[in-house]
C-alpha cells in the first residue's frame, strides 16, 4: 500500500485474492453489531476499512468497480445510524465524547465523495478553480453509479439538523456538491424534490443562527448556495424527460425565501443581531442569481426568471428592505447587480422591466432608502454599460434607462463630489460618438437634462456644466425647438442687472450645436435603425393645383456595430419612392 499522499494505491487486481470479500465480511459484521453498540475496537476497525476504500479510490482505475460493490451501501447504513446518535446525544445534552463517530462519519462521506466524484471536480470549483474543456475531456474515468440509498439517507441527515454540528452538515453538502460535479448522470438521480426541499430548509434554518458558529453556519450558506448554482446550471443541459424537478419550481421556492416576511416571527427571534444575519443571507441569494446567470444557456434562463417574476420579487425585496435594520447599502447594491445580470444582452428582458416595473417605480424606492452611496450609483453605471462602467470608450450604452435615472437624482445627491463625478462619467459615455449621441437623443435625455437643471440650488455649479456641456453635445446630433427654448429659459433671472451663471455655458452649448463641420451636424433626423423603420406619405389619388416636395439628406453608413455584427458585415437600408 501507498506510503506517502501522493502515492498511486495498486489496481484491485494487484490485491491479495478474496481481499475485497473479506473486507466485506468485516464491514457488514460491523453494521450488524451496530444495533447493541461497537465496542471501541470495533469503532476502530470500521474507520480503519472506510480508510482503505479511501485509498484505494486514488487509483481512479478502481472507482467503478468499487462502487458495484455493496460496501458503500454498508458505509452509508452505518453513517445513517451514527449521524442519529450524535443528533440525540445533543438533543438529550449528553456530554460523553463522541470524537470516534464524528471521525468515521466524516471519512465515510469523504469516501462517498472519492466514489461519485473521482477526479474532485467540485473541491476545484469551491476553491475557485475553473477546470478548462482539455482537461474535462482527459477525465476517463467514470464516477461509480449513484447508489439508490442516497437520497433518502441525505433527507434522514437533515431531519431535526439543528442537533448536527454544522462542520458534519457542511460535510453532508460537500458530498451532494460532489455528485453534482461527479457527473450528469448521478447528478440528475440526485436532483430531486426530496433534496431541493433539503437545500431550501438549510438556507431557511435561521433558528440555530443564534447558538452555531457564526464562520461555520455562513459556509453552509454558501456552500448551499453553490449547490443550488449547480443544480440550475445541469437542469439548464437536460430535456423535460430527464429532470424531477423543474428549475421554475426552484426558483418559485427560491425568491419566496427571498422575500419571506420576517415581521411575521415571534418578537423575541427578530433581534438586531438575527435581523442581520437574515439581511446577510438575503445579500448572499441575490449575489447567487448572478453566478447563476453566468452560463452559457444565459437567455434560455433569463427566459424562466422572467416566467418567474424575477423582476416583482426583487423590487419588493427593495421596498420592504426599509422596515430591516443596517446593510441596507449592501442589499440595494446586490439587488441592482442580480436585475442587471438579468437584463444582461436581453432586449426582451429590459422591455418586461419597463413594462412591469418602470424605471421610475425603481427610482422611487431607491430613494426611499436615503442618500445612496458611490456604490450603489456605480452599479447603475455598470447597468447602463453592462460592464464595468470605467471601461468607457470599449463599452458603449447598452441600457440608457440608468443614465436617465442618474441625470434625474443629481439635484437629491447631498455630496457635491458625487454629483461631481456622476456628470463627468455621464459627459464622457454619453458624448463619447455619434451612437451613444443617437441613443441617448432618441431617449429624450435633453428635455430630462433641462428639467434637472431647473433645480440648479441644489447642483454644484461643475455638475451643472458637465450637463449643459452634455445637451450641447446632444443637441448638435438632434435638437427640437422647444428645448432650446425650455434651455434659453433656464437663463431668466428676476433683476436686470444679474447675469445668470448658466449664461456662458449656455452659450457654448448653443454654438457647439450651431456649428457645422461635417455630415454629424444635421439638428433633425429620422432615426431608421430599426428593421421595420421607414417614411410613409400619405398616396396621392390624383395631383391638385399645387404640389409638394419633400428634402432631407440620409446617412446610410454604420461606424459602430455590435460584436457579431460587424463580421458578417453591416446592414445598409434601402429606400423607395
Amino acid at each position: 500500500m501507498p506510503t506517502r499522499v501522493d502515492d498511486v494505491p495498486p489496481g484491485i487486481s494487484l490485491l491479495p485474492d478474496n481481499i475485497l470479500q473479506v473486507l466485506r465480511i468485516q464491514l457488514l459484521q460491523c453494521v450488524q453489531k451496530m444495533a447493541d453498540g461497537l465496542e471501541e475496537q470495533q469503532q476502530a476497525l470500521s474507520i480503519l476499512l472506510v480508510k482503505f476504500f479511501i485509498i484505494l479510490c486514488r487509483n481512479l482505475s478502481n472507482v467503478e468497480e468499487i462502487g458495484t460493490c455493496s460496501y458503500i451501501n454498508h458505509v452509508i447504513t452505518m453513517t445513517t445510524l451514527y449521524i442519529q446518535q450524535l443528533k440525540s446525544k445533543k438533543k438529550e445534552k449528553e456530554m460523553a465524547d463522541q470524537s470516534s463517530l464524528e471521525e468515521f462519519v466524516i471519512h465515510a462521506l469523504a469516501f462517498c465523495e472519492s466514489l461519485y466524484d473521482p477526479y474532485r471536480n467540485w473541491r476545484h470549483r469551491i476553491s475557485g478553480r475553473i477546470l478548462s474543456s482539455v482537461e474535462k475531456s482527459r477525465q476517463k474515468f467514470k464516477p461509480a453509479s449513484l447508489t439508490v440509498e442516497f437520497v433518502p439517507f441525505f433527507y434522514q441527515c437533515f431531519q431535526e439538523s439543528e442537533h448536527l454540528k454544522e462542520s458534519l452538515k457542511c460535510c453532508l453538502l460537500h458530498l451532494f456538491g460532489a455528485i453534482l460535479a461527479g457527473g450528469q448522470r448521478n447528478a440528475l438521480q440526485a436532483i430531486s424534490p426530496a433534496t431541493m426541499e433539503v437545500l431550501m430548509r438549510v438556507l431557511a434554518d435561521c433558528d440555530s443562527w443564534e447558538d452555531g458558529d457564526p464562520k461555520e453556519v455562513g459556509r453552509k450558506v454558501e456552500l448551499t448556495l453553490k449547490c443550488l448554482t449547480e443544480v440550475v446550471h445541469i437542469l439548464l443541459t437536460t430535456s423535460s424527460d430527464q429532470r424531477q424537478v423543474e428549475t421554475s419550481a426552484i426558483l418559485e421556492n427560491y425568491f419566496k425565501l427571498l422575500n419571506s416576511d420576517h415581521s411575521a416571527l415571534p418578537h423575541q427571534r427578530r433581534s438586531r443581531q438575527w435581523e442581520n444575519r437574515f439581511i446577510s443571507l438575503q445579500i448572499k441569494m441575490l449575489n447567487t442569481i448572478t453566478a447563476m446567470l453566468d452560463c452559457t444557456d444565459r437567455p434560455v434562463l433569463q427566459a424562466i426568471f422572467l416566467n418567474s417574476n424575477c423582476f416583482e420579487h426583487l423590487i419588493r425585496l427593495l421596498q420592504n428592505c426599509k422596515v430591516l435594520q443596517g446593510q441596507l447599502d449592501c442589499l440595494a447594491i446586490s439587488t441592482i447587480q442580480a436585475l442587471t445580470a438579468v437584463m444582461n444582452k436581453s432586449p426582451a428582458a429590459k422591455e418586461v422591466f419597463k413594462e412591469r416595473i418602470g424605471y421610475s417605480h425603481m427610482f422611487e424606492v431607491l430613494k426611499s432608502l436615503g442618500q445612496p452611496p458611490l456604490e450603489l450609483l456605480k452599479e447603475l453605471m455598470n447597468m447602463a454599460v453592462e460592464g464595468d462602467h470605467t471601461s468607457v470608450g470599449m463599452l458603449g450604452i447598452s441600457n440608457v434607462h440608468p443614465l436617465l435615472l442618474l441625470i434625474q437624482w443629481l439635484p437629491e445627491l447631498q455630496s457635491h463630489d458625487l454629483q461631481i463625478f456622476i456628470s463627468d462619467w455621464l459627459k464622457r459615455i454619453c458624448c463619447i460618438n455619434r451612437q451613444s449621441r443617437t441613443t441617448c437623443v432618441n431617449a429624450n435625455m435633453g428635455i430630462r437634462i433641462i428639467e434637472t437643471l431647473d433645480s440648479h440650488s441644489s447642483l454644484h455649479r461643475t455638475c451643472a456644466e458637465n450637463l449643459i456641456a452634455i445637451h450641447g453635445s446632444l443637441g448638435s446630433q438632434s435638437v427640437s425647438a422647444e428645448e432650446i427654448r425650455r434651455l434659453l429659459r433656464l437663463l431668466r433671472v428676476d433683476e436686470t442687472e444679474f447675469i445668470h451663471p448658466y449664461t456662458i455655458p449656455v452659450t457654448r452649448a448653443i454654438l457647439t450645436m450651431a456649428r457645422k463641420l461635417s455630415l454629424e451636424s444635421a439638428l433633425q433626423y429620422f432615426n431608421l435603425s430599426h428593421s421595420m423603420a421607414g417614411i410613409s406619405v400619405p398616396p396621392i389619388q390624383k395631383w391638385p393645383g399645387s404640389a409638394f416636395s419633400f428634402s432631407a439628406w440620409f446617412c446610410l453608413d454604420q461606424d459602430q456595430l455590435t460584436p457579431g455584427i460587424a463580421s458578417k458585415g453591416g446592414k445598409r437600408k434601402q429606400l423607395y419612392r
